[in-house]
């Protein structure tokens, strides 16, 4: 897996590491079990605090898209995961406001705003169902 980090983003890195995460795994790029690079490792690779790796870890933990095992490192959780359906839907319940926020003030249209959702969802291969 290759991190890459906009420096020239107003978005914190350890949200960019978890946003690459996440869009790894929902484009299969990364699979369950599959081993995420030590904190050192990906510390080193980005030139950044591992602190900051650490905390996107964390958060990737807390979220169940993510385990940590005692000596053995972090690997992607399966969709099966810790995470109940209503942590679920709340996590993305609070994205999606922030985005319909986001798209009001700059005054986008639901017709508009829902075609490009639905265009996400096809590039992702979203079952109906």
């Amino acid at each position: 897996m290759q991190f890459r980090i906009d420096n020239a983003s107003d978005r914190p890195v350890y949200l960019q590491i978890i946003d690459q995460v996440k869009r790894d795994i929902a484009m299969g790029r990364l699979v369950r079990d599959e081993r995420l690079p030590t904190v050192r490792q990906l510390s080193q690779q980005l030139a950044i605090n591992p602190n900051t790796i650490a905390k996107a870890y964390r958060q990737l933990e807390q979220e169940g898209i993510i385990v940590t095992r005692a000596g053995a490192g972090a690997f992607v959780a399966g969709l099966d995961s810790a995470l109940s359906r209503a942590v679920r839907r709340k996590l993305l319940c609070d994205e999606l406001e922030r985005i319909v926020v986001a798209a009001f003030h700059m005054q986008i249209d639901k017709t508009t705003l829902t075609e490009w959702f639905n265009a996400a969802a096809e590039k992702f291969n979203l079952p109906s169902q």
